[in-house]
């Protein structure tokens, strides 16, 4: 991105003078799922007046199933007010549920876990988990944290690992019955330790070390992911943790999570609660994911996408640090990754294949096309498929304020099935005749494909242009939320430039699309989309 200061008032004002576009077009049904450890049952500010400020904050959140640590009594009471099914097991964990509770599948210690199918609306089943996980030691009151002791940190927080890996393997041999299989599985609640997708390098100014908790890898290990982390891919501890809002002084951490798996859901939104009109009722954060449930993929093939103009590797305080690109890219888990301004060999971001490198990290096949050299290397854009590339073209096209291609991988999926992936980052001039031609070009490339392709990019142009409405002829738009669909700048979004689209339109669905709000890594956002290829 290298808007002028005209171009940026021309396009802005364009966002705003034209009509609207398209409300998001999500119809999949929702499904929200809370988290929340409400400490001594909420009454430690009183028995009546802690339990109903528990009650308003979950009304107030809209919760549709909620997993209660520190249940203690308070569950009946909280499920009878709001009209909820009430799930408990023993007296710490709890399940409650605005949809009907059809079969309990709790295991390991009742203290510890308790589980059941939640039949939704739409008849999809869910298996639900609520869970509490110990500690052995206090590393979070003042003065009982040596962050160059990590052997002590980690020794606090191995017991949560170690019942967690357990519980696991029962909950995996509950749901091993082929009646389970397109179940998704939602394991949620207070796990006791920090997360090593929070302890890494990239954020060591928020956590001062590095840490490889190992309680954080169990269920992602078994294909489970993070929806906090997914949602939000940049760490942030003073908007991530969850405890504790009642004790400031104490090490601010993110302990609470909502893990999933399972094609039928997909996290959508995320978040923290830990204010309350007058007096926040527990010393843990509640955590909310909305999760849209999507209907079974029979024939198709979902391949979750990103597009990503991640600025050579600069962030917003453009020092270049590709390992946060790799950070973010990995929170979101992606079949097919689009990355426009990308280096390779080039001085100022260390004579690195960035392409390459994010690959290698990702664990993904990487290519790389060119725009013009620059300080001893090429400078251009790249492409990260999980699955094998089997070709790559540099589309060339109409020179504008700098040299561009389009960059074209045809892509083997799982399925048999071929798609070729055209990464696009048009011209930035004032002036949209570059842009356009280029856009006409790219056009006659695309008419000629023999397979279904995915558009996605910088288009640097807004959705009512002349570009868009030529480029997006007979697709599939992965459509944003209307109040969330700017993707420059990150820091404070005002334009919409960067989009993701699938061709032809009648084999392509996008059920899902969402933005990102990650304001540090590069100064646009990530874009992200779940796409299903249709059967023929």
């Amino acid at each position: 991105m290298h808007f002028s200061f005209t171009l940026r008032g021309l396009l802005l004002a364009v966002c705003l003078l034209v009509a609207p576009a398209q409300a998001w077009a999500e119809n999949a049904p929702s499904l929200r799922v809370m988290t929340w450890n409400i400490w001594h049952g909420g009454k430690e500010d009183g028995a009546e007046v802690g339990v109903q400020r528990v009650i308003d904050v979950i009304r107030q959140s809209q919760a549709d199933v909620i997993a209660l640590q520190e249940t203690y009594g308070s569950g009946e009471k909280i499920a009878a007010t709001l009209g909820y099914h009430f799930h408990p097991r023993g007296t710490n964990v709890s399940l409650l549920s605005r949809y009907p509770i059809v079969e309990d599948i709790s295991v390991f210690e009742p203290f510890k876990c308790a589980g059941a199918i939640i039949e939704l609306p739409s008849k999809q089943r869910v298996a639900c988990y609520s869970i509490w996980l110990p500690f052995a030691g206090e590393i979070w009151k003042p003065g009982t944290r040596d962050v160059s002791d990590t052997q002590k940190m980690l020794a606090v927080c191995q017991p949560s690992h170690d019942d967690l890996q357990a519980m696991w393997k029962q909950i995996e041999a509950r749901l091993a019955d082929p009646k389970y299989d397109n179940i998704p599985i939602i394991i949620a609640g207070d796990f006791n330790s920090m997360s090593s997708r929070d302890y890494i390098a990239s954020a060591k100014d928020d956590y001062q070390v590095v840490i490889d908790w190992p309680t954080s890898n169990v269920l992602p290990q078994a294909g489970f992911r993070d929806s906090w982390r997914e949602i939000r891919p940049e760490v942030d501890r003073t908007l991530d943790s969850t405890w504790t809002p009642r004790f400031p002084e104490q090490e601010q951490d993110r302990i609470d999570y909502i893990y999933y798996r399972g094609e039928a859901l997909q996290a959508t939104d995320v978040q923290r609660i830990d204010t309350h009109a007058e007096k926040f009722p527990s010393d843990h954060a509640a955590v909310v994911t909305r999760f849209s449930v999507l209907e079974p993929a029979k024939s198709a093939e979902r391949l979750r996408t990103v597009s990503y103009n991640i600025r050579h590797g600069a962030g917003n305080d453009w020092k270049v640090n590709l390992e946060k690109t790799a950070d973010l890219l990995r929170n979101l888990s992606p079949d097919i990754v689009g990355l426009q301004e990308v280096d390779n060999g080039v001085k100022r971001s260390g004579s690195v294949n960035q392409a390459e490198a994010l690959g290698q990290q990702l664990g993904m096949h990487a290519a790389f096309g060119k725009f013009m050299d620059l300080q001893g290397g090429s400078y251009g854009m790249g492409l990260l498929s999980r699955h094998p590339i089997e070709s790559v073209t540099e589309v060339k096209l109409p020179k504008g304020n700098e040299p561009r291609v389009a960059l074209a991988a045809r892509i083997a999926l799982p399925s048999g099935q071929t798609i070729v992936a055209v990464n696009v980052h048009f011209d930035w001039v004032d002036d949209d005749t570059y842009r356009y031609a280029q856009a006409e070009a790219l056009s006659k490339y695309l008419n000629d494909l023999d397979v279904p392709y995915i558009l996605l990019g910088d288009f640097n142009d807004v959705r009512d242009s002349r570009t868009l409405k030529l480029l997006s002829h007979n697709t599939t738009e992965a459509k944003k939320p209307e109040e969330r669909r700017f993707t420059w700048p990150s820091d404070k979004p005002e334009m919409e430039i960067d989009f993701i689209f699938g061709s032809p339109a009648a084999r392509w669905s996008a059920p899902v699309c969402r933005v990102l709000e990650a304001p540090e890594t590069s100064d646009h956002c990530p874009v992200f989309s779940v796409l299903e290829l249709n059967s023929p």
